[in-house]
């Protein structure tokens, strides 16, 4: 065989393979975005209020799949709302996702993750609780700012006045918030009344993980949290 033919042969062995190559890595990349949609739409069916965006980590995606173990899925949505809170944004990190042999359910080993509520969220919570409050407040409304690590200051533009209060933010549970009044200034008690001591629910989160912890922070009320051993599928 002349060294043409061969050069020939070679170059067209070449690009065979590469091509093969190209074809793989699209067939994983097309394989991990369907995986994807599939995990989202689970966690929808398991309670959450709405489909979010799953990213699988890792390449190439199509050995974990025969493995039946993806290492690390991030998950994150945004403006969930359940009655008068709007959760902002939820992440989490799910780590040692085993899937059974049909692949049609499996376990998350730990999930980890926070969710938040910006301060403008908590605000419009706060004016449906207002009662007659709300129609002494000005244009401007609520401002809410960080006061402490557990508590949360608003300014209050009032018609004819304006004055200021604070509550304190903590966990009833994992799915309840107590807001509670520690002070106020140039706002008459009993107009605070119904917004004085009140518990807010948090709307479902992702395969029910709960609540751990919540602290305010520059952005709003910020809660962490995390879940092991999480089944998910049927």
């Amino acid at each position: 065989m002349s060294g043409g033919r061969r050069g020939g042969c070679l170059r067209t062995f070449i690009i065979a393979i590469v091509v093969l190559v190209i074809l793989l890595v699209a067939l994983d990349f097309i394989a991990k975005a369907f995986a994807q949609q599939k995990l989202a739409s689970e966690i929808q069916q398991h309670g959450f209020p709405k489909k979010p965006s799953v990213t699988i980590e890792g390449f190439p995606f199509l050995t974990q799949v025969a493995s039946r173990n993806l290492h690390q899925v991030k998950l994150s949505s945004s403006n969930i709302t359940e009655g008068p809170l709007r959760i902002s944004r939820v992440n989490a990190v799910m780590t040692g996702i085993h899937l059974n042999s049909g692949y049609t359910s499996g376990t998350v080993r730990q999930l980890a993750g926070s969710v938040l509520v910006t301060f403008p969220a908590l605000a419009q919570t706060l004016d449906a609780q207002i009662g007659p409050l709300g129609s002494l407040v000005g244009a401007s409304g609520l401002t809410l700012s960080p006061a402490s690590p557990d508590e949360v200051k608003a300014t209050l533009s009032l018609v004819i006045a304006s004055g200021s209060a604070v509550w304190r933010i903590s966990r009833l549970s994992g799915q309840d918030l107590n807001v509670k009044l520690v002070s106020s200034h140039n706002v008459p008690s009993s107009l605070l009344g119904p917004i004085s001591d009140f518990t807010i629910k948090i709307p479902q989160l992702p395969l029910g993980v709960q609540i751990d912890s919540v602290a305010v922070t520059p952005n709003g009320v910020t809660g962490q949290i995390s879940g092991h051993n999480l089944a998910f599928g049927g």
